[in-house]
């Protein structure tokens, strides 16, 4: 039974987790199961009712369950088909609404009581066995202890004489009167305690009360709960524990009241709503302990205002509610924004190759047939198209980096600063610069991005250099939670002024006579080294060259 029942839990977890896990990444493949889980959570459920048909409290128990799981995948079913329709909002508000009802909540709370139950009906058989045996053993042992008791009475009524007998019979008199000594006395400290006791639970700055644990009627209340709740003692002995709940709690009060009657917990404590004479709702925190009462099973209840905790526990949620929907809206707009780049940098290719194609072909066709300024404007609309071509192409390249990471592995730094060696040898040899590199790790990453990113600093430093030859330094430095890379040069060196902007996209400090480029290498490496959970800075001077720094995390 029990094994079926977390069965059950197990199936209904993957069916919400499919569904989030298809909202939060649009992967349909986590739909495909769904129809499969729920068909067998339905039979768990339907197995789970043949297997409890004896036990009403049981069967009461599935049926409850049963709404809250056809609840719970009647929501998530919703938060698909909205999604579908790509209203990704409605789909999350879906998905808040069922945090905030709490039906899987529910299901774990029913399934967890549904173990408890079972566990105590194990027990009580298993106590059941014991009792028969040890029921057993005990007659024997009556059996044995009746005959030497006999034989020993016996054996002392033969030697009992009278003045043996007068003798009993006043050790027997002073023996009664100690006992009715203690008698009194006791029945006073008994007195003094119920009276300590009265003192407690009426003078409590708390409200308490006592309350009949099968009619759930009032049996007793102290002053605080008259005075806090608005009713007299007389309103509160005519009424019971579910006519100060919301209607809308009544439900779940009598789901755990049942549970407290199979319970043998000393003590339960929960959070309620409850409602005050006046119509107030506040909410408390309740403690209940089991007592006896008139010769009644009772529980004695203390009751803790936590309104205003409660409250600014709600403000709080409510703001981390807002905060996550704010970011979700962020990460969807930045998707957005990506996917547009790539769009419209991929379309954007075609109209101007067929101008770059045209304008050189009528370049080629006129050649010399033109004048001067018409070859001069000719030149410059081919010029401005090919670096419109660069501009796209670096956009596209930017708007790649960042999507998932499928493509993380381990990646060969060392292997990496070979290839980019390669790609730059004849500049390096046609600059006689030189290279100056520590032993490299294998680190947790996309090799082609962190290809990249050695490309566009080495290629930096090599563009960006001084008079003299140019020195390059690739060094790194183990962290305790990442590996500290460095590119440093003796180039021109940069204005710290300008430090925050190097990094923008499209952002250049030199006229594009002077450097080429399109101003949007240091912003790709800045997302690359984001994308991998790092960060980048760099530290330089005018003049005096420049050291570009960057993290990787030495965590997979």
């Amino acid at each position: 039974m029990i094994y079926e029942t977390q069965e059950v839990l197990a199936l209904s977890t993957h069916y919400e987790l499919s569904v989030k896990n298809f909202l939060l990444t649009g992967d349909r493949s986590f739909l495909d199961s769904l129809r499969i889980s729920d068909s067998l959570l339905q039979g768990k459920i339907t197995e789970l009712k043949k297997l409890t048909a004896d036990n009403r409290t049981q069967q009461d128990r599935i049926d409850l369950l049963l709404y809250y799981v056809n609840k719970n995948r009647a929501l998530l079913d919703e938060a698909t088909r909205v999604s579908r329709g790509r209203d990704f909002q409605s789909a999350a508000m879906l998905i808040a609404t069922g945090a905030t009802i709490g039906y899987s909540r529910q299901i774990g709370i029913l399934i967890d009581r549904m173990d408890v139950e079972e566990n105590r009906l194990l027990e009580l058989r298993r106590r059941a066995s014991q009792g028969v045996a040890s029921g057993l053993q005990g007659v024997l042992w009556v059996l044995t202890a009746a005959v030497c008791i006999l034989a020993i009475v016996v054996f002392s009524k033969v030697r009992v004489d009278l003045r043996k007998e007068k003798k009993a019979k006043e050790e027997l008199s002073r023996f009664n009167r100690e006992l009715e000594r203690q008698v009194r006395s006791q029945m006073a400290e008994l007195q003094e305690s119920e009276g300590k006791y009265k003192y407690l639970f009426f003078k409590s700055p708390l409200p308490k009360w006592i309350y009949d644990q099968e009619t759930l009627q009032f049996l007793e209340v102290n002053e605080a709960a008259i005075r806090n709740y608005g009713y007299s003692e007389e309103e509160f002995l005519r009424m019971t524990i579910t006519d100060i709940r919301p209607p809308e709690d009544k439900f779940r009060l009598l789901s755990d009241v049942e549970a407290a009657r199979s319970s043998h917990e000393e003590s339960r404590r929960d959070t309620w709503r409850h409602i005050k004479k006046n119509g107030d709702i506040i909410f408390v925190e309740v403690t209940a302990h089991p007592v006896e009462y008139d010769r009644r099973r009772a529980r004695m209840v203390v009751v803790n205002d936590i309104t205003d905790r409660k409250r600014s526990e709600q403000l709080l949620r409510q703001l981390n509610e807002d905060l996550k929907k704010r970011a979700a809206e962020l990460a969807m707009s930045n998707a957005e924004l990506e996917r547009f780049a790539y769009i419209a940098s991929h379309d954007l290719q075609e109209p101007l190759r067929m101008v770059s194609s045209f304008l050189q072909l009528l370049q080629k066709r006129y050649q010399g047939q033109l004048d001067e300024k018409a070859g001069q404007y000719i030149h410059y609309a081919v010029d401005g198209a090919e670096r419109m071509k660069a501009l796209i192409l670096d956009l596209l390249e930017y708007s790649r980096v960042g999507v998932g990471k499928e493509s993380f592995g381990a990646v060969d730094m060392g292997e990496i600063m070979a290839e980019v060696g390669n790609i730059f040898r004849e500049k390096v040899i046609s600059t006689r610069a030189r290279v100056e590199m520590d032993l490299l790790p294998v680190v947790h990453g996309d090799k082609v991005q962190l290809t990249q990113l050695f490309q566009n600093l080495v290629g930096n430093a090599l563009k960006y250099r001084s008079e003299e030859p140019p020195v390059i330094r690739i060094q790194v430095k183990e962290e305790p939670e990442c590996w500290q890379f460095s590119v440093g040069d003796n180039g021109i060196g940069i204005d710290p002024l300008f430090f925050e902007k190097i990094f923008i996209i499209f952002q250049r400090l030199h006229n594009k006579s002077d450097y080429s480029g399109t101003g949007i290498g240091l912003a790709i490496c800045k997302k690359i080294v984001e994308r991998h959970g790092g960060r980048i800075w760099v530290e330089s001077a005018p003049g005096k060259g420049s050291i570009f720094f960057f993290t990787i995390p030495n965590r997979a």
